[in-house]
């Protein structure tokens, strides 16, 4: 199950390598999309999700703490912000390579951010998808996500369409409670609470 609340941080302070790797899943495909939003070539997003991951990590110890580091997304952002800089540093550099693109795009916290909400909405359904029964799971993808009303959904999964709305409801409510205890954790992120 995803989290930054304190279990997941916490973990990776005690080096436990479930915990790393649960962070690494929660956040390659965030600092991928950020990097390719800021310019990267799709070849070399996985450089810098090596690049910051170790920024991440000092020889297996993770580096973060609240205390003198403040709000995680802010200090993630600015690991990242850093390798893509040094990347774009390091090309321009090297004599071989010519770039015209900057080392880090003038929107960049715009860019982080939007990215950063899609991640963590797309963790917090991934989230959702653990917590429920696979079919409930079925009917909130078929009804949110693909769109279709709860008379074809009934149809698809030969359910009734009471059903339908019953299994919705509950996938609501329950990715609310997700939503809403993230932005507790962070209410400057403005994430919708659906």
């Amino acid at each position: 199950m995803y989290t930054t609340r304190s279990t997941l941080l916490q973990k990776l302070k005690d080096n436990d390598a479930v915990g790393y790797q649960d962070f690494y899943a929660a956040y390659r495909n965030l600092i991928r999309s950020t990097a390719l939003k800021s310019h990267v070539p799709p070849a070399d997003t996985d450089d810098i999700i090596q690049a910051v991951m170790m920024g991440i990590f000092n020889n297996g110890t993770f580096l973060y703490a609240k205390e003198k580091h403040g709000l995680f997304r802010t200090w993630l952002g600015g690991i990242i912000r850093h390798k893509i800089c040094d990347y774009f540093r390091n090309r321009v550099t090297a004599p071989e390579i010519q770039t015209d693109e900057e080392p880090a795009n003038a929107d960049f916290e715009e860019i982080f951010n939007a990215e950063y909400r899609s991640n963590l909405l797309a963790l917090a359904i991934d989230e959702l998808r653990q917590k429920v029964q696979p079919e409930v799971f079925e009917t909130f993808e078929l009804c949110f996500r693909r769109n279709l009303s709860d008379k074809e959904v009934a149809m698809l999964l030969d359910a009734k369409p009471n059903t339908v709305t019953i299994r919705k409801k509950r996938c609501l409510e329950t990715l609310r409670a997700i939503i809403t205890q993230l932005k507790t954790a962070d209410p400057e992120l403005d994430l919708p609470i659906l």
